[in-house]
């Protein structure tokens, strides 16, 4: 009797054993397992790739009996395709699965089935997204992860870099079922989020500016944070009574933001910028904010990237404007060798309330130069008590501490001896990324392909753009003979090196005309050296550009860098040897050593972005060392529209130019940035060039950073701006001398 009840027993949680764990390999499976699910059941899918599983994970399990979605092996569940997932229901817990190749035009994971049924105290765990943005940047704007309902949670998760637009993971509060929510976001590791170049690229938004004086609840904890720097910010918080607290941010340009909402809390943070430039701390907005215990070292950014900054509100604000900071405090932050700390930060003619009683208190700052903080209204709305400071000062408020050397973690600080003083440093994470984000790691990153020499020939067995188009990544193309007629348009998909072994005249020896030589298209960069790109050739079709981007599909960054080369015979005003295509951005395009001459088109024409949302066509812009001579069109037009300040992009710098005879129509100009944000203009020599209109025109905002300096203007057009103090004192007027004039003055 004894030996049957222990066999009874034994096969009754056999029996359940396999009752809770149902393997399934393919999505009827799945699907029918979800259906049939209850508290307590695993469905494990196989490990392996399932391509377009748009998975609906419905049921309701319990809070000591989760039902639970896993891979079979963590991490080797692949999702691709135009996969995802909708949670909907209650204590469900997705495990492990790996979205990876694909995307998905809506979302990604999101905690709801549809508008009737969302998910409560549900969890995705232990889940890593990468390489899953649609292959447009603007086209297709959506989100990785999407928060309704209340108590949820994505924790352990490793979240890659999003490219396109749209915030990364938002919380929705356009739902009182998803008011005071009180969801949870974890431990992950939050792996870049590269430039975006126009705003919609934070990674994290909690709210919406119509629900932003509605409670969420949320927190966001213990994540690492890695180079996300989308736009100016990292973390929107756009509601109330939620917890920013105990995060690292490493190399992250842009700042935790609190941009709506009420009664938020930023504590115990540790920003590591290590002198990136735009890296930067919190930015503070909204009434009866709290900002504690952050510990903010060597952040270098200004304005709405600074360590710290306070903004200024606009009166009787609309919801999505800016409300006066007031009775808010701030206390026991450290700032170190940090580079702006601004109170009234914004202010501007709409942006005119000062902050009103915000205590700034026991905080302690080492700054970089001789200013401690910037306060642009100076009307005692920001209180200053007991502060210490690294350096001498008799600021009110403030006194200067000795110092003592503190070893925490990895790093070396010099503190306050008195450690009332200044964060406390038991009371600041110091996230380790290896111990967040998914528990099963990705392989190690393949070592980059150095590339090989390819040799070419002006008559090879095979056009030169199929040689191309056969090349490994980062190989390097060198050509041989001093002239290649071109028969097939070059489309470059991988970083590749073209260099001439002297110089190579490339010509179009077709009867049609081509848009291009070269065009750059997705996962592309160039380096391009000694090319002669003539664009009407005897009989032949013109090539209308030299070098382009992608009409369509082009999502990720690129790097173009031309030295040596000369463009001519671009013979129509519509062409351009160097332009941008819609929605295409670039790391940057660096131009030196060359020469454009002799056309009635344009330069370099970075102007394609005209709806005028803050969106621009290249990060950087250098021309140096460059000749533009005889040309009926603008030698240079970049172009960011709007009054967008979420990005700090596009930055020109043109040094050591020379431009003879350029763009003398009626009301022409040689250099058009319209929005630039950062301009230097050096060193260059303008000779009756603009003399219809503009030498260079400007449309700047009161805090671009735009100078121009130790040029030379003689009969040539004026520079046109909204602000003269752009124009600096060494500038001259006088005619210039036949060295001054020499191409070999600017290209050797």
């Amino acid at each position: 009797m004894k030996y049957k009840l222990l066999f009874a027993i034994s096969f009754s949680l056999i029996l359940q054993a396999q009752a809770a764990d149902i393997l399934v390999s393919n999505k009827t499976e799945l699907t029918n397992a979800i259906k049939q699910a209850v508290p307590g059941d695993q469905i494990i899918l196989r490990k392996g790739i399932w391509e377009n599983a748009e998975i609906i994970f419905e049921g309701n399990g319990t809070a000591q009996k989760n039902i639970t979605l896993k891979a079979e092996v963590a991490g080797q569940t692949i999702l691709s395709g135009n996969s995802s997932i909708k949670i909907g229901g209650s204590y469900l817990v997705v495990d492990g699965l790996y979205f990876n190749n694909g995307y998905h035009l809506e979302s990604v994971i999101e905690f709801r089935k549809n508008d009737q049924l969302l998910a409560n105290h549900c969890r995705v765990t232990n889940c890593t997204i990468m390489n899953f943005s649609p292959p447009s940047r603007f086209e297709n704007e959506n989100n990785w992860v999407i928060f309704w309902g209340q108590y949820n949670r994505i924790d352990h998760c490793t979240i890659g870099d999003k490219l396109n637009a749209g915030t990364t993971i938002i919380v929705n509060l356009n739902d009182e079922r998803s008011q005071n929510n009180y969801h949870s976001i974890d431990s992950n590791y939050f792996y870049t989020r590269s430039n975006l170049g126009s705003n919609g690229g934070e990674l994290l938004r909690i709210g919406i500016s119509r629900y932003s004086l509605t409670p969420s609840q949320t927190t966001i904890k213990n994540n690492y944070f890695e180079k996300c720097s989308g736009e100016v910010e990292i973390i929107s918080v756009k509601s109330c009574y939620n917890y920013v607290v105990d995060n690292t941010f490493y190399e992250c340009e842009g700042a935790v933001v609190l941009r709506h909402g009420n009664h938020n809390v930023i504590s115990g943070n540790l920003f590591l910028g290590n002198n990136k430039p735009n890296t930067g701390g919190i930015r503070v907005i909204n009434p009866n904010q709290t900002v504690t215990n952050n510990l903010v070292i060597n952040c270098v950014g200004d304005r709405f990237r600074s360590a710290l900054s306070v903004m200024n509100a606009v009166p009787n604000s609309q919801l999505n404007r800016y409300f006066q900071v007031k009775d808010s405090k701030i206390t026991n932050n450290s700032f170190i060798n940090c580079s702006n700390i601004i109170f009234g930060v914004g202010k501007d003619f709409e942006r005119t309330l000062p902050p009103a009683n915000v205590l700034f208190e026991n905080n302690f700052i080492t700054p970089v130069g001789k200013n401690l903080y910037q306060d642009e209204n100076k009307d005692g709305g920001i209180i200053f008590k007991s502060n210490a400071s690294a350096i001498a000062t008799s600021l009110q408020g403030f006194k200067t501490t000795s110092l003592q050397k503190v070893n925490w973690h990895n790093l070396t600080l010099l503190l306050p001896a008195d450690q009332s003083m200044g964060a406390h440093l038991d009371k600041v994470a110091f996230v380790e990324k290896d111990k967040v984000g998914a528990y099963w790691k990705l392989p190690a990153a393949v070592a980059v392909n150095k590339g090989k020499l390819i040799q070419v020939n002006a008559i090879p067995s095979m056009e030169l753009a199929e040689v191309i188009a056969k090349a490994n990544a980062n190989d390097t193309i060198l050509l041989l003979d001093p002239l290649y007629e071109l028969k097939k348009p070059i489309f470059i998909s991988k970083p590749l090196v073209i260099m001439a072994k002297s110089k190579a005249e490339w010509v179009n020896a077709v009867e049609k005309s081509i848009p291009s030589f070269i065009t750059l298209e997705n996962g592309g960069s160039l380096m391009i050296q000694g090319i002669h790109f003539n664009s009407a050739y005897k009989s032949y079709g013109d090539a209308q550009s030299a070098i382009v981007t992608s009409k369509t599909k082009m999502l990720q960054h690129y790097v173009l860098k031309v030295e040596n080369c000369e463009f001519y015979n671009f013979n129509e005003s519509s062409y351009a040897c160097i332009k941008a295509s819609k929605g295409s951005l670039a790391d940057s395009i660096v131009v030196d050593h060359c020469i454009f001459r002799n056309m009635s088109g344009n330069g370099i024409d970075l102007s394609s972005e005209r709806d005028d949302k803050g969106m621009y066509n290249a990060e950087k812009v250098i021309v140096r060392n460059t000749v533009f001579y005889n040309m009926l069109a603008s030698a240079m037009n970049v172009y960011r529209g709007g009054n967008d300040e979420s990005t700090t992009g596009p930055a020109v710098t043109i040094d050591h130019c020379l431009f003879n005879d350029v763009d003398n129509r009626e009301q022409g100009c040689v250099i058009k940035l319209l929005g630039v944000q950062y301009a230097r203009i050096i060193n260059s020599s303008f000779y009756l060039s603009g003399q219809g209109g503009s030498s260079i025109m400007f449309q700047e905002l009161r805090w671009d950073n735009i100078k121009v300096d130790h040029c030379n203007f003689y009969k040539s057009g004026r520079i046109q701006s909204f602000r003269t103090q752009l124009i600096g004192k060494n500038n001259t007027n006088i005619p210039p001398t036949a060295n001054t004039l020499s191409f070999k003055n600017y290209v050797q």
